[in-house]
């Protein structure tokens, strides 16, 4: 009867593990159809599908979008997590096209822009998830606030350029 109990725990113990030690959690997210659109550089050019912004099928050239960074980090209440990784879940499958990911710091009070870190797509067919790295003492909500730009391009409308969800942590 003790193995058995024994054997039970652990292959609970086992079965929890992915949930806690193996998940990947983020602490920031955002769809990619809640970006704000630049209105110089797409707004008529996009269509939505569920949670992805992409090209609507008749339009070429660039969409920008901007997606403000919150803190969500111990209930907001630290202002300085300790994130390390921004990720972009996309679709570029054509070399007519490409999609570009740029995390922003804004000082508050200059308003001087630092380029935090850069993914930038390859072609593939299937849909990628990508990432960049940055030091866990980049962020400093007390003193700076923080986006994610967007670039979605494309020459020709056989390039199906497509953002599908953001997240920092």
């Amino acid at each position: 009867m003790k193995f058995i109990t024994r054997l039970l725990f652990l292959s609970l113990a086992l079965a929890a593990m992915p949930l806690s030690a193996f998940a990947q959690t983020h602490d920031w997210t955002s769809i990619g159809g809640t970006g704000i659109l630049d209105p110089k550089a797409g707004a008529f050019k996009v269509t939505f599908t569920g949670p992805t912004l992409k090209f609507n099928s008749t339009s070429s050239g660039d969409i920008i979008a901007r997606y403000p960074v919150t803190n969500t980090y111990g209930s907001g209440t630290s202002k300085t997590p300790p994130w390390t990784t921004l990720w972009a879940t996309f679709k570029d499958n054509s070399p007519n096209g490409s999609v570009t990911t740029r995390l922003y710091e804004i000082d508050k009070c200059t308003g001087n822009e630092t380029l935090i870190c850069t993914i930038n797509s390859t072609n593939n067919l299937s849909d990628q998830c990508a990432s960049c790295s940055f030091s866990s003492s980049t962020f400093d909500f007390a003193n700076n606030t923080y986006w994610v730009e967007v670039m979605l391009s494309r020459s020709g409308t056989s390039a199906a350029e497509e953002i599908h969800s953001l997240a920092v942590n």
